[in-house]
Formats: C-alpha cells, structure tokens, sequence
C-alpha cells in the first residue's frame, strides 16, 4: 500500500500545473465531452504508467536521452502546429463530434504528452524503488485522474465563454515553446 500512496502523491504533486492540464482544458473545450477526455486520459496514464513502471527502467539503458530528447521535442512542436488548425464549423446537416473521436484524440495526445514527463519519471523511479508495478501503476494513474478530472469539467463547462481561437494560440505557443526548450536541452546538455 505504501508504493501505490506514495505514488499518488508523488505523480499528483508533479501533475499539478502541468502542461497535462492545459491539454485537458483544450480537449475539454474542443469536443465538450467530458467522459470521452477523461476515459482517454484514463487510458492513456495506465498505458503510459504503465510503461514507465515495467518497461521503462530498461529502456533508459539502451535508447541515448539525446535521441528521446531529439524526438520529444519535435512531437511537441507538431501538437503545437496541430493545435493551431481550426475545426471546421458545423452545419445542421452535419454530425456532431462523437466521444469516439474526443476519447481517441485524447488517449493518442495524453500518451504523446507524457512521454519522458516529470510523471512518467516519477513512476519510474517509484518503480525502482518498490520494486513494484502495480501499485505504483495504479497510484500514478489515479493521481492523473485526480489532478485533470476538475480541469476537464471546468473547460466543459464553461466552453460557451472560453475564447477558442486565444486558447488554441496560448496552447501552440506553449507546445512549441517546450518542444523549443527540449530540442534545446537535447542538443547542448546531453
């Protein structure tokens, strides 16, 4: 019980004003459905967590930080680029967004998002520590849940007032900022 505690606590404090939360209000926003974003971001931190805990230690051993730092970096500079891209409007004839959609794009991004995080590595070190995955897989992955859950009903609803074109330039300067700032850190300290 300790490792999964620890671990909610832990990835909790580390989630805590994450760029994970601006992607929650984005997606929260973006397809106003609230279920979907959070079932994907559910996933997505178990998949991911989950990595981190059984996998990840020894992947740290053979894939260069440069290499995963190169790679990170141009991920965000893409979901930056991506988020700039209007929806197109919808007409009466035309369907709704369904939560398939909004649970798709949330699971893919969340997962993209948190790759080489301050989250997955505090799983991972957890995982060393404890020698243990699934605690800290399930405290990690509820902390996420926790943390974004407020930040996804918050955007859901207050939609209607959120000006959309300022959060989706907020959101590409701020993922192309770090996918900057990690392409930096990849090129000049490793």
């Amino acid at each position: 019980m300790e490792a999964f505690f620890l671990s909610l606590a832990a990835v909790s404090l580390a989630e805590l004003g994450d760029r994970t939360q601006l992607l929650a209000l984005l997606l929260a926003v973006k397809f106003r459905k609230p279920w979907a974003v959070l079932a994907g971001l559910g996933v997505a931190s178990l998949a991911i967590h989950g990595l981190s805990a059984g996998v990840g230690m020894s992947l740290g051993q053979f894939v260069d930080d440069r290499i995963l730092g190169w790679i990170v970096g141009v991920l965000f500079i893409g979901m930056g680029i991506w988020v700039l891209i209007p929806e197109p409007a919808h007409t009466d004839d035309r369907p709704r967004e369904t939560g398939r959609g909004a649970f798709l794009t949330a699971l893919i991004t969340f997962f993209l998002m948190e790759i080489g995080d301050k989250t997955q590595l505090t799983s991972m070190a957890m995982a060393a520590h404890f020698e243990m995955i699934i605690p800290v897989l399930l405290g990690a992955s509820l902390a996420m849940l926790l943390v974004n859950a407020p930040v996804i009903w918050l955007g859901h609803k207050f939609a209607d007032r959120i000006p959309m074109r300022t959060v989706r330039v907020l959101a590409a300067l701020l993922f192309i900022g770090i996918g900057a700032w990690v392409l930096g850190d990849a090129a000049f300290n490793s």
